[in-house]
């Protein structure tokens, strides 16, 4: 029990969980609606200067969104502004009206250490091979012939998500650049890593007791919420990747940088590759990753991870001498 985070660890106001978890729900759904609609006004009032949209044509938008000029800011300001309302700020708000802290607590250690920081971000780069060959292997599992309308549909969704995908990281300037570094990958990381880490997965692990198990219960949630079911089993070890971070580093800091690293990454690789800078296929999905590579990937990442515990508890063991 000793590697648990204070943030996990510490008593909760004695409350059913199951209202807690309506609670939570309650908020991100409150947030969701709220946020999706003060983006849609404020595309509405940006428009006026070039040409006014109406609501109908921001749906339409949506849908097919080449068709739309400047509907990359327009919807780079809608992932922005829906997600902060719905990860971050009810997390926020649940923290303060559910579990009675002042906001300040919520992240109470300091910044990691520079070691910590730099064995995290190499982590994240190491894993990435392993990652890309787990998509390829994903995106080609099938369901039951019985289950097949539900693939069919899956498969639909997934193709949708995946041009919308494709439409966003078509870029190739810098401020473009740094517009989707911001809206892709610095509030992501801090809204999902706030919600997934810092409430969800303590909240379960206050409920049945089991360190591991809750990191995989939150690393399932976390990849269910994104809906692309043909990545499920990669979004799902990233999220037990950052799960084990927060909890072995004791700091919600870590999953966080962890979580941006990944995202930047992939941001940057798009950037260069429209740029020639790089040679990249973007729109192709499979991996050129060989099983040998993925296999030297995860080795590197598990020995990284646990070398991460160890630096971690000597540095905690090293304080706890001195005191």
């Amino acid at each position: 029990m000793k590697n648990i985070p204070s943030e996990i660890a510490h008593s909760v106001p004695q409350r059913p969980p199951w209202r807690n978890m309506m609670l939570l729900i309650g908020l991100i759904l409150l947030g969701m609606s709220i946020g999706n609609m003060l983006a849609m006004g404020a595309i509405v009032l940006l428009s006026f200067m070039h040409g006014k949209l109406s609501l109908e044509q921001i749906t339409q938008m949506l849908q097919a969104p080449e068709q739309f000029p400047y509907a990359w800011w327009y919807l780079m300001l809608l992932h922005g502004v829906s997600h902060f309302f719905s990860f971050f700020l009810p997390s926020i708000i649940y923290w303060k009206w559910s579990e009675q802290h002042r906001i300040e607590e919520f992240v109470r250690r300091p910044l990691p250490s520079y070691l910590v920081l730099a064995i995290v971000l190499l982590t994240v780069i190491v894993f990435m091979p392993f990652n890309s060959w787990v998509i390829e292997w994903n995106s080609h599992l099938h369901l039951p012939q019985g289950l097949q309308r539900v693939e069919e549909w899956m498969s639909g969704k997934e193709q949708e998500l995946a041009r919308m995908t494709q439409f966003l990281t078509s870029f190739d300037s810098v401020l473009e650049l740094v517009v989707a570094v911001i809206v892709m990958a610095v509030i992501p990381a801090i809204g999902e890593e706030v919600l997934f880490r810092g409430i969800i997965q303590r909240k379960i692990f206050h409920k049945i007791g089991d360190v591991h198990l809750s990191i995989w219960i939150t690393a399932m949630l976390f990849s269910a919420i994104h809906l692309q079911f043909f990545g499920f089993i990669p979004r799902l070890l990233l999220g037990g990747m950052f799960g084990y971070m927060y909890v072995w580093t004791r700091n919600l800091w870590a999953p966080i940088f962890a979580h941006f690293v990944h995202n930047a990454t992939t941001v940057i690789i798009v950037f260069l590759a429209h740029r020639k800078a790089i040679n990249f296929d973007v729109e192709n999905t499979e991996s050129s990753v060989p099983w040998i590579g993925a296999l030297v990937s995860l080795a590197l990442t598990t020995g990284l991870l646990f070398n991460l515990k160890m630096i971690v508890n000597r540095s905690s063991a090293s304080t706890n001498g001195t005191q």
